[in-house]
C-alpha cells in the first residue's frame, strides 16, 4: 500500500471525488497549492477519483492503477485546460548476488558458432541423469515417383 501525492497548480480549488463507473462521493477539496495524499492499496477494488472539470468541460480522472504507479501526480492548469504530470515510483529490486558475480567474470563478446552448437547439448556436470536429444530433420528434396508405374 502506498501513497500518493496529488498536488494542486491550478487557479481554483478542487474537489477529490471517489467512486466507480462516475457515480462519485466527495472525499476532499484540495485548495490552490496544496497537497493531497491518497493512499491505495493495490490488491483493492478498481476506484477513480475525479479531480472536477476544466473550462473546455473535460473531467480530470486519476485512477487507482495510476495511483500506484506514480508517487506524485501533480495537476497544473493551461489556458483554462488541466494537465496531469505524473512522477513515476522508483522501485528498489534486491541484485542477485550469482547473476552479479558471473556477469563482473564475464566477457562480452559475441559467441563463436562453436559455442552456439556446443549449447544445445546438455552438460554432464549440470544433470545427473541421462538423457538424449532428439533434433528434427528436415525432408530431403520432393522426389517424383517413378513414371514407369503406370
Amino acid at each position: 500500500m502506498g501513497s500518493t501525492e496529488i498536488i494542486n497548480h491550478t487557479t481554483k480549488a478542487l474537489t477529490v471525488k471517489l467512486g466507480n463507473n462516475r457515480v462519485y462521493t466527495e472525499i476532499a477539496t484540495v485548495g490552490k497549492d496544496a497537497v493531497y495524499k491518497v493512499s491505495v492499496d493495490s490488491n483493492a477494488t478498481y476506484h477513480e477519483f475525479c479531480m472536477g472539470v476544466d473550462a473546455a468541460g473535460k473531467p480530470i480522472i486519476v485512477n487507482s492503477d495510476e495511483c500506484v504507479d506514480n508517487q506524485e501526480i501533480t495537476i497544473t492548469e493551461m489556458d483554462g485546460k488541466f494537465n496531469l504530470v505524473k512522477v513515476p515510483r522508483q522501485i528498489q529490486r534486491p541484485v542477485d548476488q550469482t547473476r552479479h558475480v558471473y556477469s563482473s567474470k564475464r566477457t562480452l563478446a559475441t559467441p563463436s558458432i562453436n559455442t552456439a552448437t556446443k549449447s544445445r547439448q546438455p552438460s554432464s556436470s549440470t544433470t545427473t541423469t541421462t538423457s538424449s536429444w532428439t533434433f528434427w530433420k528436415a525432408p530431403q528434396k520432393y522426389q517424383a515417383p517413378p513414371s514407369n508405374l503406370y
